[in-house]
C-alpha cells in the first residue's frame, strides 16, 4: 500500500479485473493508452497475472474508490530503470490533480525503494494534458518517435519521457508541501 497526499494505492486485485476492462474499454481511454483491440475479461485476467510477475501493478483509489491503475513494468536492472504506466479510468475524476499525486506517489516510494536511477514513460505526442503532467511531475522529454502509432487512418508520434532519482528530489520536496 502507498499513501498518497490525495490517493492510495494497492495491488491489483481480481475484483478488480470488471472495472480494469470497463476502463480499458472507454473510447477516450483506449485511444490515449494506444490500445489496439478491445478487452475481453479473460484478456484482463491474463494480462494482469503478467503484470504481477513482471512488475507492480497497482489500483489508484481515491476516497475509497479506484479510479484508475498505475504501475511499473519492463525492469533493466543492470542499468536501473524502468517503465511507468498510469491512467485515470474515471473521467470525472480527469483534472483533479489524482494522476499527479498517483504519480509522485509511486515515483517517491520506488526511488526510496528500489535502487532505480530512472524511470521512464511514452505517450502519444498529441496527448498535450498527459505530457504536462508528466513534465510537472519533472519527467523530461527524451525523444519524438516519428509514426510510432497507426490509428483512425493516421499515423502518430510518441513521445519518450523520464526523470532520474536526483531530478525528482525537488518534486517531491514540492510535493510533500502540498504544492
Amino acid at each position: 500500500m502507498i499513501e498518497g497526499r490525495r490517493v492510495r494505492l494497492r495491488p491489483v486485485e481480481d475484483a478488480d479485473h470488471p472495472l480494469i476492462q470497463m476502463w480499458q474499454n472507454d473510447p477516450q481511454v483506449w485511444w490515449w493508452m494506444d490500445y489496439e483491440q478491445p478487452f475481453s475479461l479473460q484478456d484482463i485476467a491474463e494480462s494482469e497475472a503478467r503484470a504481477r510477475v513482471e512488475g507492480h501493478p497497482l489500483i489508484i483509489e481515491y476516497e475509497g474508490r479506484p479510479i484508475g491503475r498505475i504501475g511499473l513494468n519492463q525492469f533493466r536492472r543492470r542499468d536501473r530503470i524502468c517503465s511507468l504506466y498510469v491512467f485515470i479510468g474515471e473521467p470525472a475524476r480527469w483534472g483533479m490533480g489524482l494522476g499527479y499525486d498517483a504519480i509522485v506517489s509511486l515515483l517517491a516510494h520506488v526511488f526510496e525503494h528500489f535502487d532505480l536511477h530512472q524511470v521512464e514513460l511514452w505517450s502519444l505526442a498529441e496527448n498535450a494534458h498527459a505530457l504536462r503532467l508528466y513534465e510537472r511531475c519533472g519527467f523530461h522529454v527524451d525523444a519524438t518517435l516519428r509514426d510510432r502509432s497507426y490509428k483512425d487512418g493516421v499515423f502518430h508520434d510518441r513521445v519518450i519521457l523520464s526523470i532520474q532519482r536526483e531530478e525528482f528530489a525537488p518534486v517531491r520536496k514540492q510535493w510533500e508541501r502540498g504544492e
